[in-house]
Formats: C-alpha cells, structure tokens, sequence
C-alpha cells in the first residue's frame, strides 16, 4: 500500500503540542497471484491503527484506531487521520489489516514504522509503502462438491468447497476458494462465477466439463485443488460393474451386471457392454456377462461401454477349499476387489471367510496378519464383523500392518456360509494405491471335525486392492 502524509494544518496554541491533520492516501497493494484472488475480492474493509512509542520506546500507545471501506472496484481506501506530534520528528507505527467483515476473518496484514517531521501545511511530509501479505487461512487439502454431476437443463446450481489441515480436519475459518473452467472455451457450455460456484449451463450444450476450485496452499504463493466434472444432457459418465468381487467355483457360472450411467447414476438406455476376461485360464466371461469358472485362481473380468470401463476381481474356489478375502467399500457401494477412494473418504476393508466349497466345516478359529500402504491410507479402527470379536495387535498400524485373531467355541458361525471376521476402517489419506495384502497365518474347523485346513492347503487368499484419488 502507498500511504501518503500530507500536512495540510498547523495548530496556533503555544502549550500545547503542534497537530497535524495527515491524510493516509491508501491504494492497495496486497500480495498478488492468482491463489489470493478471491481472499482480494472478499476483503472489504481495512483497519489501520496508529501507534507511538512509550517512555521505553515501546509501540503501546494507540494514536488512531479506524476501520474504513474497501472500494470493491478499485481495491482503494481513504482514511484522513489528524494526529498529535509531541517533539520533530515522531515516529509512529503504522498496522493495516483488510478483514473479510462476514465472519472477522483477517486476509491481509502488514506494518510499518514512519517517521512524520512537522513542516509547512500543504506540503506533503512523505510517502512510504507498506506491503501487505495474505495471513488467511491455508490449507492442505480442499475437496469440491458435487465431484461429479449431470443436468439437463440451465438451472443454475453451486458448487461448494471445503478446506482441510494436515490432520484432514476442516478448516475454521474457511478460506476463500477460486472456480475456474479447465478449458476457458467451455464457457460455451456453462457459466461459472470465479468467487460463487455458482454454475449456469447454457441451454442447447451438451457433453461433459471439467472444472476445479482452488484456495491457499500452506506455503507462500501455492495453492491446492480438487476437480470436479459436469455432463450436460443424457451423456454417459461411467459403467457400473455388480458385484464387485465374487467367488465361484470350478464348473461353476455366476452372473455379472454391467450399465452405462449417467453423473447420477442412472441407467443410460440404448448402451452396448462388452465383456472381458484378463485371465481366461481361470476363468471365462460370455457376452451377456456370464462367467463360468475354469481352473482354481484369480481372474479380472471388465466391462466397458461408451469410453468407461469398470472391473471385478473373482476368485476361482478348488472343491473343498475356503477363501478368505478383502474387499473394500466407500461410502454406500458395496464391497469390491478393486475400490476406489478419494482422499479424505472412509474405507471399510471386509475380511472375509467364504466356506461355502466346504459344506461340512464351520470356522472354528484363525490368525491374520493384514498388510497395506500406509502413506495412502490411515489406519482409524478395527469393528466387529459376523464373527466373534477379534483380539486385535495395533502396534504396527503405523508402518500399514495389522495383526488380528480369533476362536468360535460356541460354534457361532453358520456353516456352509460368509463370515465377516473384521471390518478394518482407513482414512484415504493421500493420492495413492495399495494392496490390501492378507496372510492367513492359521485357520481350523470348529468341533467335531477341528480341520486344520491351512496345514492341509485348503485356504485360498485373495487380496484386493484400493486407490486413492485427490
């Protein structure tokens, strides 16, 4: 900020101190870029307080404390302070502060000392500047809603922001976020407002449009992002692959589900599907989505349609064996061999024991070790699943391992049938991937038969999979 101290009166009186009336000629200069561009546009008004020195030297003494406004067009403030000089020259120290007056949010803050020397009315005394750098809110991470959306017509909508620290707790206060197009040509589509969100689709436009927020970064001049998309009209968006992770057995068929929807997920008429597996040794997939079980193993069966794919993970059961498995779920999707979280989401991760290849066995006890990536995901609890409560080692979740055990005596299991022996809980905590790799270090039959069936090779693991997205 330019300030300008301008004498334009003397004060006549013999005992007391000379006055002079100094006008604050302020015309703002606060930290530029794009990352503060809406932290500007929201500071609207600016407190300038002046201090001078104690008897020790000291700035305690408060000369003038004022709030004026901030011309939103310019970015200016004028301020006409008068001001008691007691000897010539006086130092004073000057503080500006621009606030966000919605919630008290400082955005801007500098000072600076000057030296006022008494002079002759109307000439100006001096002129110093004062930057002024953004102390707001800065966050680690921000997330946009809705990540992804359809429209069929031009009722405008919002899209919202929130800001998180390094923990991923929102911020309080906020900051102040900045939409933008990813291709400035897409403005043919929609109109998005730079400070609001607030999003218009054009009538007639059709297709999809990718778009982003973002707010202050931790350090000086970053910034953080989240992206979001937007089709407009009936276009499709992803395909929906159910169920997400299976087993079948050798011989066996199972049939998978597969629909192009849209942003909302609703079902896309006249789509066509096709069907793929990666592994066709251990298993086949027909074109109506049938998959028919070859030899034990794993195989990735995909459907794709209209430029998206999506994919399943199944397991092929040898007679006589159980499988114990992960899967993932966020949010309200189901479990699922391949996952996929957003950073800040909740992952449950299903360990499960299926025993339906081995009729006559209930699962009497088992000892498993659960590996994953930890700079990926956050390790928060452990809960109970349809088996007895487990006795849970957290010493090492840190370093992304868990070890976890348990006994049914009571035979509490169904046989023949699916146990949820844990439900483990991660926070997405940064853009990555990682196995969930499990290790069945025992597993046994409940009474009368107590199989051993890890030491006689009957337990098939399989491990899925989960990645994590900004």
């Amino acid at each position: 900020m330019a300030v300008s101290f301008l004498a334009v009166a003397g004060c006549a009186d013999w005992f007391a101190p000379p006055e002079l009336s100094v006008r604050l000629s302020i015309v703002a200069a606060f930290e530029s870029g794009e990352s503060y561009a809406a932290a500007l546009a929201s500071a609207d008004q600016l407190r300038i307080r002046v201090l001078r020195a104690d008897s020790a030297g000291a700035f305690t003494i408060t000369a003038k404390d004022t709030t004026v406004s901030i011309d939103p067009e310019t970015g200016e403030a004028q301020a006409r302070l008068t001001l008691a000089l007691v000897r010539s020259p006086q130092t004073f120290r000057l503080i500006l502060t621009a606030v966000r007056s919605a919630d008290g949010t400082v955005l801007f803050s500098g000072q600076r000392d000057i030296q006022v020397t008494s002079s002759s009315a109307g000439t100006t005394i001096s002129t110093d500047t004062i930057p002024l750098p953004y102390v707001g809110p800065r966050a680690a991470r921000v997330a946009i809603a809705p990540k992804d959306t359809s429209v069929t017509g031009t009722t405008p909508f919002t899209y919202r922001a929130v800001a998180f620290d390094t923990a991923g707790v929102p911020l309080v206060p906020q900051p102040q976020f900045t939409f933008f197009l990813v291709n400035p040509a897409d403005t043919a589509k929609v109109k998005l407002g730079k400070f609001t969100g607030v999003a218009t689709p054009v009538s007639g436009a059709t297709g999809q449009v990718r778009l982003y927020v973002q707010a202050p970064g931790l350090t000086s001049g970053s910034v953080v992002a989240d992206t979001a998309r937007l089709f407009l009209g009936a276009v499709p968006a992803a395909i929906r692959l159910n169920p997400g992770y299976a087993n079948v057995g050798v011989g066996d068929t199972l049939r998978f589900n597969a629909q192009v929807v849209d942003a909302s997920g609703n079902p896309l008429p006249g789509t066509t599907v096709t069907w793929t597996s990666r592994t066709t040794a251990a298993a086949t997939v027909s074109t109506t989505g049938l998959v028919t079980g070859v030899t034990a193993g794993t195989a990735v069966i995909v459907a794709s349609g209209s430029g998206f794919s999506d994919s399943a993970l199944v397991t092929v059961v040898a007679p006589t064996h159980a499988v114990a498995y992960t899967a993932s779920s966020v949010g309200t999707s189901t479990g699922r061999g391949f996952g996929v979280a957003r950073v800040g989401d909740t992952v449950v991760v299903s360990v499960t024991v299926d025993l339906r290849y081995t009729p006559d066995e209930k699962l009497g006890s088992y000892d498993a070790i659960l590996r994953w990536n930890p700079s990926a995901l956050a390790f928060i609890d452990v809960q109970n699943g349809t088996y007895v409560a487990p006795t849970v080692n957290t010493d090492s979740v840190a370093a992304g391992r868990l070890d976890f055990a348990a006994a049914d005596p009571q035979q509490e299991a169904s046989p023949g049938g699916s146990v949820v022996v844990a439900r483990v809980r991660f926070r997405a905590a940064a853009a990555g991937s990682s196995t969930m790799a499990l290790t069945i270090e025992e597993m046994s039959g409940a009474p009368p038969t107590f199989t051993n069936l890890l030491g006689l090779n009957r337990v098939t693991v399989t491990s899925g999979h989960v990645t994590v997205r900004q």
